[in-house]
Protein backbone atom coordinates (compact mmCIF):
# COMPACT_ATOMS: atom_id res chain seq x y z
CA UNK A 1 0.00 0.00 0.00
CA UNK A 2 1.39 3.47 -0.87
CA UNK A 3 2.66 5.34 2.17
CA UNK A 4 0.27 8.25 1.77
CA UNK A 5 -2.76 5.90 1.77
CA UNK A 6 -2.06 5.17 5.44
CA UNK A 7 -1.87 8.86 6.27
CA UNK A 8 -4.68 10.23 4.09
CA UNK A 9 -7.48 9.97 6.69
CA UNK A 10 -5.52 12.22 9.04
CA UNK A 11 -4.74 15.01 6.60
CA UNK A 12 -7.70 17.31 7.04
CA UNK A 13 -7.98 17.04 10.84
CA UNK A 14 -4.29 17.72 11.31
CA UNK A 15 -4.39 20.67 8.94
CA UNK A 16 -7.48 22.09 10.63
CA UNK A 17 -5.81 21.75 14.03
CA UNK A 18 -2.72 23.53 12.79
CA UNK A 19 -4.62 26.45 11.29
CA UNK A 20 -6.97 26.89 14.22
CA UNK A 21 -4.12 26.55 16.67
CA UNK A 22 -2.31 29.40 15.00
CA UNK A 23 -5.37 31.68 15.27
CA UNK A 24 -6.62 30.95 18.78
CA UNK A 25 -5.37 33.02 21.68
CA UNK A 26 -4.84 30.73 24.66
CA UNK A 27 -4.21 31.51 28.27
CA UNK A 28 -0.52 31.51 29.16
CA UNK A 29 1.36 30.46 32.23
CA UNK A 30 4.52 32.00 33.64
CA UNK A 31 5.80 28.55 34.49
CA UNK A 32 8.45 27.11 32.20
CA UNK A 33 9.16 23.54 31.14
CA UNK A 34 12.52 21.94 30.67
CA UNK A 35 13.29 20.36 27.30
CA UNK A 36 16.49 18.64 26.19
CA UNK A 37 17.48 19.79 22.71
CA UNK A 38 19.47 17.89 20.09
CA UNK A 39 22.78 19.18 21.43
CA UNK A 40 21.91 17.64 24.80
CA UNK A 41 21.28 21.02 26.45
CA UNK A 42 18.51 21.33 29.04
CA UNK A 43 16.53 24.45 28.20
CA UNK A 44 13.72 26.16 30.12
CA UNK A 45 10.94 26.86 27.63
CA UNK A 46 7.74 28.80 28.38
CA UNK A 47 4.60 26.72 28.78
CA UNK A 48 2.99 28.63 25.91
CA UNK A 49 5.05 29.55 22.86
CA UNK A 50 3.24 31.52 20.16
CA UNK A 51 6.15 33.26 18.42
CA UNK A 52 9.25 31.48 17.16
CA UNK A 53 12.44 32.84 15.60
CA UNK A 54 14.26 30.46 13.23
CA UNK A 55 17.87 31.37 12.56
CA UNK A 56 18.74 29.45 9.40
CA UNK A 57 16.96 28.23 6.24
CA UNK A 58 16.80 24.56 7.37
CA UNK A 59 14.99 25.47 10.60
CA UNK A 60 12.26 27.55 8.98
CA UNK A 61 10.47 24.68 7.12
CA UNK A 62 10.63 22.64 10.32
CA UNK A 63 8.53 25.17 12.23
CA UNK A 64 6.42 26.08 9.21
CA UNK A 65 5.20 22.52 8.64
CA UNK A 66 4.12 22.27 12.28
CA UNK A 67 2.36 25.62 12.49
CA UNK A 68 3.07 28.54 10.13
CA UNK A 69 1.35 30.96 12.51
CA UNK A 70 4.22 30.62 14.99
CA UNK A 71 6.89 32.07 12.70
CA UNK A 72 8.00 35.66 13.34
CA UNK A 73 10.29 35.95 10.30
CA UNK A 74 11.32 34.07 7.16
CA UNK A 75 14.87 32.93 6.43
CA UNK A 76 14.34 33.25 2.69
CA UNK A 77 11.82 35.02 0.51
CA UNK A 78 8.88 33.21 -1.04
CA UNK A 79 9.33 33.02 -4.81
CA UNK A 80 6.42 34.29 -6.90
CA UNK A 81 5.70 30.85 -8.38
CA UNK A 82 5.60 29.33 -4.89
CA UNK A 83 3.07 31.73 -3.34
CA UNK A 84 0.10 29.33 -3.83
CA UNK A 85 1.85 26.74 -1.66
CA UNK A 86 2.53 29.01 1.32
CA UNK A 87 0.11 30.09 4.02
CA UNK A 88 -0.97 33.75 3.85
CA UNK A 89 0.15 33.93 7.48
CA UNK A 90 3.83 34.07 6.47
CA UNK A 91 3.81 35.97 3.19
CA UNK A 92 4.28 39.43 4.77
CA UNK A 93 6.85 38.43 7.40
CA UNK A 94 10.28 40.10 7.36
CA UNK A 95 13.02 38.13 5.60
CA UNK A 96 16.12 37.89 7.81
CA UNK A 97 18.17 35.49 5.70
CA UNK A 98 20.67 33.06 7.15
CA UNK A 99 22.08 33.71 10.62
CA UNK A 100 24.88 31.38 11.69
CA UNK A 101 26.26 33.41 14.58
CA UNK A 102 28.80 35.25 12.43
CA UNK A 103 28.00 38.89 13.05
CA UNK A 104 24.89 40.88 13.93
CA UNK A 105 21.40 39.44 13.56
CA UNK A 106 19.84 40.58 10.26
CA UNK A 107 16.70 42.72 10.53
CA UNK A 108 17.21 42.97 14.28
CA UNK A 109 14.61 45.70 14.83
CA UNK A 110 11.96 43.78 12.89
CA UNK A 111 12.76 40.65 14.91
CA UNK A 112 12.48 42.54 18.20
CA UNK A 113 9.20 44.11 17.12
CA UNK A 114 7.75 40.65 16.44
CA UNK A 115 8.47 39.62 20.04
CA UNK A 116 9.78 36.06 19.62
CA UNK A 117 9.46 33.80 22.65
CA UNK A 118 11.68 30.94 21.47
CA UNK A 119 14.58 30.54 19.06
CA UNK A 120 15.23 27.47 16.93
CA UNK A 121 18.86 27.14 15.79
CA UNK A 122 20.65 24.72 13.52
CA UNK A 123 23.11 22.35 15.19
CA UNK A 124 25.73 22.07 12.47
CA UNK A 125 29.52 22.00 12.53
CA UNK A 126 29.67 25.09 10.30
CA UNK A 127 27.47 27.17 12.64
CA UNK A 128 28.96 29.42 15.33
CA UNK A 129 26.83 28.11 18.18
CA UNK A 130 28.35 30.55 20.70
CA UNK A 131 27.42 33.48 18.48
CA UNK A 132 23.85 32.25 18.04
CA UNK A 133 23.50 31.60 21.77
CA UNK A 134 24.75 35.11 22.54
CA UNK A 135 22.07 36.54 20.28
CA UNK A 136 19.36 34.52 22.02
CA UNK A 137 20.55 35.90 25.37
CA UNK A 138 20.49 39.44 24.01
CA UNK A 139 16.93 38.90 22.76
CA UNK A 140 15.93 37.46 26.12
CA UNK A 141 14.63 34.20 24.72
CA UNK A 142 15.56 30.53 25.18
CA UNK A 143 16.93 28.64 22.20
CA UNK A 144 16.68 25.03 21.09
CA UNK A 145 19.18 23.42 18.71
CA UNK A 146 18.00 20.91 16.13
CA UNK A 147 19.87 18.64 13.71
CA UNK A 148 18.10 18.44 10.38
CA UNK A 149 20.74 17.87 7.70
CA UNK A 150 19.94 14.12 7.62
CA UNK A 151 16.41 12.98 6.89
CA UNK A 152 16.62 10.35 9.66
CA UNK A 153 17.05 13.21 12.18
CA UNK A 154 13.86 14.93 11.10
CA UNK A 155 11.31 12.99 13.20
CA UNK A 156 13.26 13.77 16.38
CA UNK A 157 13.53 17.44 15.40
CA UNK A 158 9.78 17.56 14.69
CA UNK A 159 9.03 15.95 18.05
CA UNK A 160 11.24 18.43 19.94
CA UNK A 161 9.77 21.52 18.31
CA UNK A 162 6.29 20.01 18.48
CA UNK A 163 6.64 19.69 22.26
CA UNK A 164 7.96 23.23 22.52
CA UNK A 165 5.04 24.83 20.64
CA UNK A 166 2.24 22.45 21.62
CA UNK A 167 2.00 20.59 18.31
CA UNK A 168 2.91 17.11 19.50
CA UNK A 169 0.20 15.28 17.54
CA UNK A 170 1.09 17.02 14.28
CA UNK A 171 4.80 16.30 14.86
CA UNK A 172 4.09 12.62 15.54
CA UNK A 173 2.00 12.27 12.38
CA UNK A 174 4.61 13.85 10.12
CA UNK A 175 7.47 12.04 11.84
CA UNK A 176 5.70 8.70 11.34
CA UNK A 177 5.32 9.40 7.62
CA UNK A 178 9.03 10.19 7.26
CA UNK A 179 10.07 7.07 9.17
CA UNK A 180 7.78 4.92 7.05
CA UNK A 181 9.08 6.46 3.83
CA UNK A 182 12.67 5.73 4.83
CA UNK A 183 11.75 2.18 5.86
CA UNK A 184 9.83 1.36 2.66
CA UNK A 185 12.54 2.71 0.37
CA UNK A 186 15.23 0.92 2.37
CA UNK A 187 13.36 -2.39 2.12
CA UNK A 188 13.06 -1.97 -1.63
CA UNK A 189 16.72 -1.22 -2.34
CA UNK A 190 18.70 -2.76 0.53
CA UNK A 191 19.75 -5.92 -1.29
CA UNK A 192 20.86 -4.27 -4.53
CA UNK A 193 24.58 -5.14 -4.93
CA UNK A 194 26.92 -2.11 -5.00
CA UNK A 195 27.94 -2.81 -8.58
CA UNK A 196 24.33 -2.69 -9.76
CA UNK A 197 23.36 0.63 -8.16
CA UNK A 198 22.92 3.54 -10.58
CA UNK A 199 25.85 5.95 -10.66
CA UNK A 200 24.38 9.44 -10.32
CA UNK A 201 25.74 12.90 -11.05
CA UNK A 202 23.92 15.81 -9.36
CA UNK A 203 24.24 18.78 -11.74
CA UNK A 204 23.79 22.17 -10.10
CA UNK A 205 24.25 25.68 -11.43
CA UNK A 206 23.24 27.11 -14.82
CA UNK A 207 25.91 25.08 -16.64
CA UNK A 208 25.65 21.85 -14.62
CA UNK A 209 29.24 22.09 -13.43
CA UNK A 210 28.57 22.48 -9.73
CA UNK A 211 27.78 19.42 -7.65
CA UNK A 212 27.83 17.84 -4.19
CA UNK A 213 30.31 15.42 -2.68
CA UNK A 214 29.27 11.85 -1.99
CA UNK A 215 28.22 12.00 1.66
CA UNK A 216 27.13 15.66 1.58
CA UNK A 217 23.71 16.18 3.11
CA UNK A 218 22.54 18.24 0.11
CA UNK A 219 22.64 15.04 -1.97
CA UNK A 220 21.78 12.48 0.73
CA UNK A 221 18.57 11.47 -1.05
CA UNK A 222 20.61 9.80 -3.82
CA UNK A 223 22.15 7.32 -1.41
CA UNK A 224 18.97 6.78 0.62
CA UNK A 225 17.19 5.85 -2.61
CA UNK A 226 19.82 3.26 -3.49
CA UNK A 227 22.01 5.27 -5.85
CA UNK A 228 25.72 6.06 -5.85
CA UNK A 229 26.84 9.68 -5.97
CA UNK A 230 29.78 9.62 -8.40
CA UNK A 231 31.54 12.75 -7.10
CA UNK A 232 33.97 11.52 -4.44
CA UNK A 233 35.27 14.47 -2.40
CA UNK A 234 35.03 16.05 1.06
CA UNK A 235 32.53 18.81 1.79
CA UNK A 236 34.56 21.77 3.05
CA UNK A 237 31.89 24.46 3.38
CA UNK A 238 28.33 24.60 4.64
CA UNK A 239 26.87 25.31 1.21
CA UNK A 240 28.73 22.51 -0.59
CA UNK A 241 28.51 23.54 -4.26
CA UNK A 242 31.73 21.94 -5.47
CA UNK A 243 33.03 23.14 -8.84
CA UNK A 244 33.76 20.43 -11.39
CA UNK A 245 34.83 20.38 -15.03
CA UNK A 246 33.09 18.81 -17.99
CA UNK A 247 36.10 16.58 -18.46
CA UNK A 248 35.58 15.25 -14.92
CA UNK A 249 31.93 14.52 -15.64
CA UNK A 250 32.86 12.78 -18.88
CA UNK A 251 35.41 10.63 -17.05
CA UNK A 252 32.77 9.70 -14.47
CA UNK A 253 30.18 9.03 -17.24
CA UNK A 254 27.21 8.63 -14.87
CA UNK A 255 24.25 6.37 -15.54
CA UNK A 256 21.82 9.11 -14.55
CA UNK A 257 21.95 12.89 -14.06
CA UNK A 258 19.82 14.90 -11.64
CA UNK A 259 19.51 18.55 -12.65
CA UNK A 260 18.84 21.44 -10.32
CA UNK A 261 18.59 24.34 -12.78
CA UNK A 262 15.70 24.56 -15.28
CA UNK A 263 18.06 26.51 -17.55
CA UNK A 264 20.54 23.64 -17.63
CA UNK A 265 17.77 21.05 -18.00
CA UNK A 266 16.75 22.80 -21.22
CA UNK A 267 20.37 23.23 -22.35
CA UNK A 268 21.57 19.65 -21.81
CA UNK A 269 19.13 18.36 -24.40
CA UNK A 270 20.74 20.48 -27.11
CA UNK A 271 24.36 20.94 -26.01
CA UNK A 272 26.71 18.72 -28.06
CA UNK A 273 29.32 18.96 -25.30
CA UNK A 274 27.11 16.72 -23.13
CA UNK A 275 25.65 14.57 -25.89
CA UNK A 276 28.19 11.74 -25.65
CA UNK A 277 27.45 11.02 -21.97
CA UNK A 278 25.61 7.75 -21.41
CA UNK A 279 22.89 9.38 -19.30
CA UNK A 280 22.17 11.94 -22.01
CA UNK A 281 22.21 9.40 -24.84
CA UNK A 282 19.72 7.24 -22.95
CA UNK A 283 17.54 10.14 -21.80
CA UNK A 284 18.19 9.43 -18.13
CA UNK A 285 18.37 13.02 -16.88
CA UNK A 286 15.73 14.50 -14.63
CA UNK A 287 14.78 17.91 -13.26
CA UNK A 288 14.70 18.13 -9.44
CA UNK A 289 11.37 19.62 -8.25
CA UNK A 290 11.85 22.70 -6.08
CA UNK A 291 8.32 23.89 -5.26
CA UNK A 292 7.82 25.17 -2.65
CA UNK A 293 10.96 23.74 -0.99
CA UNK A 294 13.74 21.96 -2.87
CA UNK A 295 13.10 18.21 -2.81
CA UNK A 296 16.80 17.36 -2.62
CA UNK A 297 17.73 19.58 0.26
CA UNK A 298 18.59 23.21 -0.33
CA UNK A 299 17.62 23.78 2.41
CA UNK A 300 17.41 20.24 3.84
CA UNK A 301 13.78 19.69 4.80
CA UNK A 302 10.97 17.18 5.07
CA UNK A 303 10.66 17.26 1.25
CA UNK A 304 13.39 14.63 1.11
CA UNK A 305 10.85 12.07 2.32
CA UNK A 306 9.16 12.61 -1.04
CA UNK A 307 12.46 12.84 -2.94
CA UNK A 308 13.69 9.42 -1.85
CA UNK A 309 10.48 7.81 -3.13
CA UNK A 310 10.70 9.67 -6.44
CA UNK A 311 14.35 8.67 -6.86
CA UNK A 312 13.83 5.06 -5.80
CA UNK A 313 11.15 4.81 -8.48
CA UNK A 314 13.44 6.38 -11.08
CA UNK A 315 16.35 4.13 -10.08
CA UNK A 316 14.33 0.91 -9.65
CA UNK A 317 10.82 1.19 -11.17
CA UNK A 318 10.15 -2.53 -10.74
CA UNK A 319 11.40 -2.69 -7.16
CA UNK A 320 9.64 0.52 -6.14
CA UNK A 321 6.48 1.14 -8.19
CA UNK A 322 5.12 4.56 -7.33
CA UNK A 323 2.32 6.78 -8.62
CA UNK A 324 4.21 10.05 -8.93
CA UNK A 325 1.20 12.36 -9.36
CA UNK A 326 -1.07 10.78 -6.74
CA UNK A 327 1.63 10.43 -4.10
CA UNK A 328 2.94 13.96 -4.64
CA UNK A 329 -0.54 15.43 -4.35
CA UNK A 330 -1.25 13.59 -1.11
CA UNK A 331 2.15 14.53 0.34
CA UNK A 332 1.44 18.20 -0.38
CA UNK A 333 -1.93 17.88 1.33
CA UNK A 334 -0.44 16.27 4.42
CA UNK A 335 2.67 18.39 4.87
CA UNK A 336 1.75 21.71 3.25
CA UNK A 337 -2.02 21.82 3.58
CA UNK A 338 -2.56 22.44 -0.12
CA UNK A 339 -3.99 20.28 -2.90
CA UNK A 340 -2.33 21.10 -6.23
CA UNK A 341 -4.55 21.19 -9.29
CA UNK A 342 -3.63 18.98 -12.22
CA UNK A 343 -2.00 21.96 -13.93
CA UNK A 344 -0.03 22.90 -10.82
CA UNK A 345 1.09 19.33 -10.33
CA UNK A 346 2.30 19.13 -13.91
CA UNK A 347 4.32 22.29 -13.32
CA UNK A 348 5.83 21.02 -10.05
CA UNK A 349 6.82 17.70 -11.64
CA UNK A 350 7.96 19.02 -15.03
CA UNK A 351 11.03 17.14 -16.20
CA UNK A 352 11.16 14.91 -13.15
Amino acid sequence: MPITERFRPKILPSLLGTLLGGLLVLATSAQARELVDMKGRTVAVPDQVDKVLTTAPPTMPLVYVLDPARLTAMNFAVKAQDVPYFSPLVQDLPVIGRYLGDGPLPQREAVLAAGPELGIAWDNRFVDADGVEKTFVELGIPGLYVRVEHLADYPEALALVGRAIGREARAAELGAYIEEAIAEVTRAVADVPPGERPRVYFAEGPNGLISECAGAFHAEAIVLAGGENVLVCEQKALCGLESVTLDQVRALDPDLILIQSPKFYAAIQQDPAWADLQAVREGRFYQVPTTPFNWMGRPPSFMRALAIQWLANRFYPERFPWDREAETRTFYQLFLGVEPSDAQLAEVLAGS
